[in-house]
């Protein structure tokens, strides 16, 4: 793997090993190739994201669908 896309998955999180005492369940894990076909395993820590409810975009979607009726 090049370095030029090693370090931009680290901008974003990733890194090649997990800390000490780390639990996995709490790390999302990506597999990387490079072009001699070593893999390479990556690891970014799972934020907690506030899930998205669509309703407000749906309830906007429906008021536009019906103003074109």
């Amino acid at each position: 793997m090049s370095d030029k896309k090693t370090s931009s998955l680290e901008k974003i999180g990733y890194v090649k090993s997990l800390p000490k005492e780390a639990d996995i369940n709490d790390y999302e894990s990506i597999s990387i190739k490079n072009k001699n076909g070593d893999a390479t395993t990556l690891y970014r820590l799972i934020e907690d994201k506030d899930n998205f409810d669509d309703t407000s975009n749906f309830s906007n979607s429906w008021d536009v669908f019906n103003a074109l009726l």
